[in-house]
């Protein structure tokens, strides 16, 4: 690989590093957070153990290219994260639904760079860093699947004690979700 593919592809890294970084932090307060909530704890702590495992690959597979995991994440991008997220420093127990809302936008952020990162590194013909890249790729479009299906009744929840809701609205949302994406 040459000298600017090299430095490239461990751009990116870094950067992935550090939005990955920054989604798990949100995560990992929204577990400790949720701890007696069975209907959202465990999907976060699964996330949570993801996005670890994550961010410690692409670390030494930055340091394998020799970049170094110091590197700053540009700060337009972690700028956009902090907004797109939302989720860092917010408590907001009582809607739950939209702790989810900025999960799956943090994670859609996520996902279209870890398709940036592998396209580039199969550019480069660096193999190992794309097939990293898409494994996470993967990885994250499984878990935006799941939040995607778990917010109709997150907002259900979130409505308890509003009257005369239609007791069909969550399977009707997770139905219409799951359509969308079909078609």
């Amino acid at each position: 690989m040459s000298d600017k593919g090299n430095d490239l592809i461990t751009k990116y890294l870094a950067d992935m590093i550090g939005v990955v970084g920054h989604v798990y932090q949100a995560i990992d307060k929204q577990v400790k957070e949720t701890q007696d909530e069975q209907d959202v704890n465990p999907l976060l702590t699964r996330l949570r153990s993801a996005l670890e495992a994550q961010r410690n690959s692409l670390d030494q597979r930055l340091q394998a290219l020799g970049g170094q995991a110091s590197n700053p994440i540009k700060q337009a991008g972690a700028s956009i994260l902090g907004v797109a997220a939302g989720i860092i420093d917010k408590v907001r127990s009582e809607e739950v639904s939209k702790d989810f809302r900025d999960n799956y936008t943090a994670l859609a952020l996520t996902h279209i760079s870890y398709l940036m990162l592998t396209t580039t590194a199969l550019a480069f013909s660096d193999n190992e860093t794309a097939d990293l890249g898409s494994r996470y790729l993967s990885e994250t479009a499984d878990f935006l699947s799941e939040i995607g299906k778990t917010i109709p009744a997150l907002v259900i929840r979130d409505l308890k004690d509003e009257a005369n809701l239609n007791p069909m609205a969550a399977a009707d949302g997770t139905q219409r979700y799951q359509d969308a994406w079909k078609s």
